[in-house]
């Protein structure tokens, strides 16, 4: 099934079954079960092309790892088909497995007793890497990711971003062509973070890799991604680029710089204003306005309100239009934190 995604997920559903056993009360041995159904993928579909970030958001239990873990051939749907590189993931599991590197969250990928370069030379062998290859390409990884300085320290005296470094260094160790990183930052510091959004960046433009991120930090997501998914309660509830769906979403509203306080009443007469405020920055007081989204009604309004500002005599130190940013999009879409 050769198509234009590296990575294509059709149709998935997945749904697990939990049971929690109980005792009654505290003087009766008698266990109560509790059976319960959670469907955490509900129809979803999507793709992910080569040299493209795929970011999949979504709150706690939306399920986000479960659709990584599906990619990856962790986890079996119940119905639809997940596909890479052309291969039903589900039929030919182990040919997939060479094609895909994941980083599950957290820092257990790597052997703890083991250094850096331990690591890399054990599971390159277990992913028939071998020889003088798997030497050379375990030395540019650690040079790449920036733990070449600590690749004979044992891994249990390494901090957590250099234990997720590693484990971005694992997943590309046989120079898979689709990444899997599942909350890649989550609790870094800035610097950290910061090195390993600059290393997914690289390896997405310069090495052509298909990658899906799935993140709580919408800047991460803001900041690499190409394309957004914002899944809930299993539902995949948008799909798009990320300019794309912040447009969407983005109000009309324009801000102005003045040079001096106006009244209140300074624009009333102007149509298709919906609202103004108006607030006190360091540099002097700034004017919101919120138009119509009808481009032709919005644009009479920007002239008339620049024209009213200019018969009053006052200056202009900047007109700008309000960002939308991802983290509104989100809460606008699921109606959570």
């Amino acid at each position: 099934m050769k198509t234009e995604y590296l990575v294509r997920i059709d149709r998935v559903d997945k749904t697990f079954k939990t049971r929690h056993l109980f005792y009654k009360d505290d003087t009766t041995p008698r266990r109560l079960l509790h059976k319960k159904l959670v469907q955490a993928a509900r129809n979803i579909d999507f793709g992910i092309r080569a040299g493209e970030i795929f970011g999949l958001l979504g709150p706690n239990g939306a399920g986000k790892t479960t659709t990584v873990k599906m990619v990856s051939g962790l986890v079996r749907p119940d119905s639809g088909a997940v596909y890479v590189d052309g291969l039903n993931v589900d039929k030919k599991r182990l040919q997939v497995l060479r094609k895909v590197g994941v980083v599950l969250e957290g820092t257990r990928t790597s052997i703890w007793p083991l250094t850096p370069y331990e690591n890399l030379m054990y599971y390159g062998n277990l992913k028939d890497v071998k020889g003088r290859v798997l030497k050379e390409r375990a030395k540019s990884l650690l040079t790449f990711i920036g733990l070449d300085h600590k690749q004979h320290i044992e891994v249990r005296k390494l901090s957590r971003g250099e234990k997720q470094k590693l484990a971005i260094c694992i997943a590309l160790i046989a120079d898979p062509p689709v990444v899997l990183l599942d909350e890649p930052t989550t609790g870094l510091d800035v610097q950290s973070s910061r090195n390993i959004k600059d290393r997914i960046l690289e390896m997405t433009r310069e090495q052509g890799k298909c990658v899906l991120v799935t993140t709580h930090d919408m800047n991460v997501a803001q900041e690499i991604c190409d394309r957004i998914g914002i899944i809930d309660h299993g539902v995949l509830v948008a799909c798009q680029p990320k300019e794309s769906l912040l447009d969407v979403f983005s109000d009309p509203v324009f801000e102005f710089k003045l040079d001096r306080l106006v009244p209140n009443s300074i624009l009333d007469g102007i149509a298709h204003i919906n609202e103004m405020t108006m607030r006190i920055e360091e540099e002097g007081p700034v004017v919101s306005v919120a138009l119509e989204t009808d481009l032709e009604a919005r644009s009479r309004a920007l002239y008339d309100v620049v024209q009213r500002f200019r018969d009053q005599g006052i200056l202009l130190r900047s007109v700008s239009q309000r960002q939308q940013t991802l983290e509104n999009v989100f809460l606008r879409l699921t109606g959570k934190k």
